[in-house]
């Protein structure tokens, strides 16, 4: 059954104070009332929600899915943490212990990329060295690689891609965060008990996005997302990590599998790829973390 509402419109940065707007419980009770949120960059607790997904949210009753993104972490472009817990879980098949951390709920996208640029732009262009790939190219090539079917609308959702590790690492710096561990990405993306994928056992196309033409925007496979909230562990993107492949430390570790591969041998939490830190590919992505 469809809520309901009437439309509040926030048009201040100082949102929480200037509506009297001082809690996640606060949030809970205008929503549950069905009220509809509809400022273009609206931040509660945090976390900038789009007003179009709130209010599209709120016509289908789904609340939870609301209060649950509004309690998470976000930064200044839109990257939002979840946390994980810290403790025992299996890494590579074998009993492990790691401490509690947080990580982004998708990989990096086009958008976000752009968002940073226009914040720090110098910043960003001064870690992009090669004449061939500045940040103007990596972006173009992005946006090239998505899949034609994809809509206007929809592509600076899509993962930014061709990015090597050094730039991967430099740009979570930049940002006061680090790429994650694999220990750390696999505990995200096998759970506690070394599940073989997020969901379980079956890979299948409305769980993770592979073996396709192109990227597609972050979140297109909601019913595979992890237990944590955390979407397109598997597929979309292979992703880097901040671990070394070899002891000789020439090669990074990737994980995920992206988008091009239909090899289900690949595609699950325990899979390791690797490639050298300065190497880029059309399916090479990233995903922050912090502590």
């Amino acid at each position: 059954m469809r809520l309901k509402y009437k439309v509040i419109s926030f048009n201040t940065p100082n949102l929480l104070k200037d509506v009297n707007f001082s809690s996640l419980e606060e949030l809970r009770d205008r929503i549950t009332e069905g009220q509809a949120v509809v400022d273009d960059d609206l931040r509660l607790a945090g976390l900038a929600m789009a007003k179009v997904l709130i209010n599209l949210r709120i016509e289908q009753g789904r609340i939870q899915e609301i209060l649950d993104e509004a309690s998470a972490e976000s930064d200044s472009i839109g990257i939002v943490f979840k946390k994980v817990e810290g403790g025992s879980f299996k890494f590579q098949g074998k009993a492990a212990e790691i401490e509690s951390f947080k990580l982004a709920d998708t990989p990096f996208t086009i958008g976000q990329m752009k968002r940073l640029l226009e914040l720090r732009e110098e910043e960003v262009r001064a870690i992009f060295l090669d004449p061939e790939w500045n940040i103007d190219k990596v972006i173009q090539e992005s946006l090239e690689i998505i899949a034609d079917n994809v809509c206007t609308e929809e592509r600076d959702k899509c993962p930014l891609v061709n990015v090597s590790q050094l730039e991967a690492q430099a740009l979570a710096e930049l940002l006061g965060y680090e790429l994650p561990s694999e220990q750390q990405w696999e505990r995200a993306a096998a759970g506690t008990d070394g599940l073989k994928r997020p969901w379980g056992d079956n890979l299948s196309k409305d769980k993770a996005v592979y073996k396709d033409t192109g990227t597609r925007p972050v979140k297109s496979k909601p019913k595979g997302k992890s237990v944590e909230g955390m979407y397109d562990l598997i597929g979309l993107v292979s992703e880097w990590t901040s671990s070394w492949y070899d002891s000789d430390q020439e090669l990074m570790v990737l994980r995920s599998g992206g988008w091009i591969g239909g090899n289900f041998s690949i595609l699950h939490a325990e899979s390791r790829g690797y490639f050298r830190p300065d190497g880029r590919h059309g399916s090479f992505g990233f995903r922050i973390s912090s502590k």
